[in-house]
């Protein structure tokens, strides 16, 4: 699986004064149903995956992967992000960024990540061997080595954690500062990801 292929995770914070959005581009550990018109598994990414994207400054947004439709740019990206890839996408001021920024705070839209197998060269060359790993006999595909190619927004999340978590600097609202009591559904999704996570090791070791 060469080409460039799209999951959707979770829109976790916006900032209206510096009209940004923070987003869960890819939970890691966490198994995704993925279904094709050819076959269907049990998809995992391995923490870390996409390890060096944050050197990179050339990662675009768009909606719905339509480059007719450019939102915005990533202006942060950490991979090394307890709940996964994590960035922080700057929306234009022009285009489709502004309808794109108000729908990710009415929790209209998600995020979705248009990756690639990581190759010798990023996006060039030979594909690394290890990039990917199929398991338990073709039904569960282990991503290792990724390549980030773009951040799209888009209505239908691939993951069950896709939420806005925190929207913060809405108009006719005032800033809740976030001292760990006032975040319930930042709380929510970290604890959907724990019972993610132990689904996975209860089924792999039987407990």
């Amino acid at each position: 699986m060469n080409e460039l292929e799209f999951r959707s995770a979770a829109v976790v914070d916006v900032s209206y004064p510096k009209r940004t959005v923070t987003v869960v581009v890819a939970p890691y550990e966490t198994p995704t149903e993925i279904h094709t018109a050819r076959r269907s598994w049990t998809e995992i990414i391995t923490r870390g995956a996409y390890a060096g994207v944050e050197r990179r400054s050339n990662i675009r947004a768009n909606r719905d992967h339509d480059w007719g439709k450019l939102a915005g740019k990533v202006v942060g990206a950490y991979p090394d992000r307890d709940e996964g890839l994590v960035c922080d996408v700057k929306m234009f001021q022009h285009g489709a960024g502004p309808e794109t920024l108000e729908l990710c705070a009415e929790d209209g839209l998600s995020a979705s990540a248009g990756f690639g197998l990581m190759r010798e060269n990023g996006r060039f060359g030979a594909v690394k061997p290890d990039a990917e790993k199929w398991e338990q006999n073709g039904s569960v595909r282990r991503l290792n080595h990724l390549f980030l190619d773009h951040v799209a927004f888009v209505p239908d999340p691939a993951y069950e954690t896709a939420t806005v978590v925190d929207v913060r600097n809405q108009p006719g609202t005032s800033e809740t500062p976030d001292d760990g009591f006032g975040t319930p559904n930042r709380d929510r999704l970290q604890m959907e990801i724990w019972r993610s996570q132990a689904a996975l090791l209860n089924s792999r070791y039987g407990v």
